[in-house]
């Protein structure tokens, strides 16, 4: 296999006179883009000198992972755009082009009449395509996730993961670091917000696997080349000169979903190819007993519980040339890589086709209308047809033996509050969290209490240790969240003062955090801050003119404040517009009918 860096144009070279140097390999050698002040250069610089690398991985579901919302780049223009119904919301999504323009109409008909439509244009389309399209929409930098995905496999429309059965939040899921970092390239992400980015790049880039390439650039720019036939380039890391548990962790990074949580300090965007990846981040995924189900991105866990992992030298890149589409191979590609191993089969005859009986295509646990390739290389990796999963085991590290036990309690709150409210995933993290140190646990045992809704218990922890004093302990995220879900306790007994107290210190560290700004405004109309409030829910407006609830809260403040109904009235239509079940504003909006 060929890799990314290997290749060197001398037309990027200039006028240098480029010489050939040598590293000495040593266990002691450190990439010098490990260091945290080396940039990112995107793409486009490493296609300079790798053009047809860069042509070839640009071809792959990867180099496709995330782009601009056109026609060339969707696959809905090609399917004759699916009409999607929600019944149990009973609304209908239809994708419609405008030019080379995307958009998603949502609208309602009773009996036959339309009673509510509202039209948001797409920006960007997630997924390759060769599973999924789905679809992002910016207003602002605040990326949002739109109800409308299209499962190429069995060419139908309907509702993204996570919206179905009653759970369509419509245009208001919130698109974050977390799924960003997966989904694409190294964002701009404004660290003040949940879903604010500067700037968006268009798919997973070669620096994802490679690490940062500043350095790189400015070494081979200045003629510093390396023999990389005899010698390692440590300007750069190339995943092939890594020990196989380093090389296994770049793909981990993506390619092990579940409930990730990171390291105190640490953020999503922080691992670097060729660093250990649980020095970052750990992922957790939960055990069943008589459990052979799997989630789409689980990949590397079942690899892991395969013989040719255990006992052999197998990785990811044994048999996947990241710069090569899936499409593009030969047929018997893949076959080829099992001969490669196991060159004599006493059981099949030749040209057999090992990958359909040790790796068979089956749905996922998580997806809805797609078929994947179980990387559970084994004699059978399916279920006994009917056999249902037993008890719960428990939640188990993936990418780590040894996980602190802070990590196992972080992991269980935050799958109780992502995946499954079972209260016994709450017990046991307050058993971890009973084994940490209290700085920093700090901050998890404030999640813990939120979650049990044990809201005095809360206050009365956050009294024993001033969060202030030890904040270089955790990012701006998770100061900001602790001071709001301290916060929101306070409100809940209407200690109105030390609430709002602490939503202002949330948003020291979060001032962009639109959820954030609107718990504040609430508080200051309970406060009866109201030329403050209004100043507030007009500033989140003009950030996101999406947002109904602040049309709603102002609103409330024409009605039963100023009494001014006319403009009220145009708040309250306006927040229904947006969201036609907004039971609330339609009350407010009744009343208005009947004394105007």
């Amino acid at each position: 296999m060929r890799y990314l860096f290997l290749l060197i144009s001398p037309l990027f070279f200039s006028c240098n006179n480029a010489s050939v140097s040598k590293v000495n390999h040593s266990e002691n050698n450190i990439y010098l883009n490990h260091n945290d002040s080396v940039s990112y250069v995107g793409k486009e610089t490493c296609k300079q000198c790798h053009f047809d690398i860069y042509n070839s991985y640009m071809e792959t579901g990867m180099g496709q992972s995330f782009a601009v919302a056109t026609k060339s780049k969707s696959v809905l223009d090609k399917n004759n755009n699916p009409l999607i119904y929600d019944e149990v919301k009973n609304l209908y999504y239809q994708a419609i082009w405008k030019s080379d323009s995307l958009y998603i109409l949502e609208f309602r008909l009773t009996n036959k009449d339309t009673t509510h439509k509202l039209l948001q244009k797409i920006d960007f389309v997630i997924g390759s395509g060769q599973h999924t399209n789905s679809h992002i929409f910016s207003i602002n930098g605040y990326l949002h996730q739109a109800p409308y995905t299209f499962y190429t496999q069995e060419e139908k429309g309907d509702l993204p993961p996570g919206y179905e059965d009653g759970k369509n939040s419509r245009f208001s899921r919130e698109i974050g670091l977390e799924c960003m970092s997966c989904h694409n390239a190294y964002s701009n992400h404004e660290s003040e917000s949940l879903n604010k980015f500067s700037s968006v790049p268009n798919g997973i880039d070669c620096e994802r696997c490679h690490g940062p390439g500043e350095v790189h650039v400015k070494e081979k720019k200045s003629g510093n080349i390396i023999d990389t036939s005899k010698y390692i380039d440590y300007t750069i890391v190339n995943p092939s000169r890594l020990k196989k548990e380093l090389q296994f962790d770049i793909c981990s990074r993506c390619h092990l979903q579940g409930t990730s949580v990171l390291k105190n300090k640490k953020d999503w965007n922080d691992f670097i190819p060729g660093t250990i990846l649980s020095e970052t981040m750990e992922t957790y995924l939960p055990r069943y007993e008589n459990d052979e189900t799997f989630i789409m991105a689980s990949h590397v866990d079942r690899l892991q519980q395969s013989e040719c992992y255990t006992k052999g030298n197998v990785t990811c890149v044994s048999c996947h040339n990241p710069h090569k589409s899936v499409t593009t191979l030969a047929d018997n590609y893949f076959n080829n890589k099992c001969m490669d191993c196991h060159n004599v089969c006493e059981e099949t005859p030749d040209n057999t086709d090992c990958i359909s009986c040790h790796m068979p295509k089956s749905s996922s646990s998580d997806i809805p209308h797609v078929s994947i390739t179980d990387h559970k290389i084994a004699v059978s990796s399916k279920s006994i047809e009917g056999e249902e999963k037993g008890a719960f085991l428990g939640l188990v590290c993936i990418n780590n033996d040894k996980p602190t036990n802070l990590s196992k309690a972080k992991a269980y709150l935050k799958h109780f509050e992502s995946f499954d409210a079972n209260s016994i995933l709450l017990d046991s993290a307050k058993m971890f969290l009973d084994k940490c140190d209290k700085e920093e646990s700090y901050p998890f045992y404030i999640q813990y209490y939120y979650l049990q809704k044990d809201y005095k218990k809360l206050i009365n922890y956050s009294k024993s240790k001033d969060l202030d004093k030890f904040h270089n302990l955790f990012t701006n995220n998770i100061l900001s969240v602790t001071f709001s879900r301290i916060a929101d306790s306070y409100s809940h007994f209407n200690f109105n003062e030390k609430s709002y107290s602490y939503y202002l210190k949330s948003l020291h560290y979060s001032e962009l955090n639109l959820d954030y700004q609107l718990k504040t405004a609430v508080l200051e109309l309970k406060m009866s801050k109201f030329e403050t409030a209004k100043n507030r829910l007009n500033n989140i407006i003009k950030l996101n003119p999406n947002f109904e609830k602040a049309y709603f809260n102002l609103g409330s403040i024409y009605l039963n404040v100023d009494k001014d109904y006319q403009k009220a009235r145009q708040f309250f239509e306006k927040s229904i517009s947006l969201n036609p079940d907004y039971k609330m504003a339609i009350e407010n909006l009744e009343y208005i009918n009947r004394n105007e």
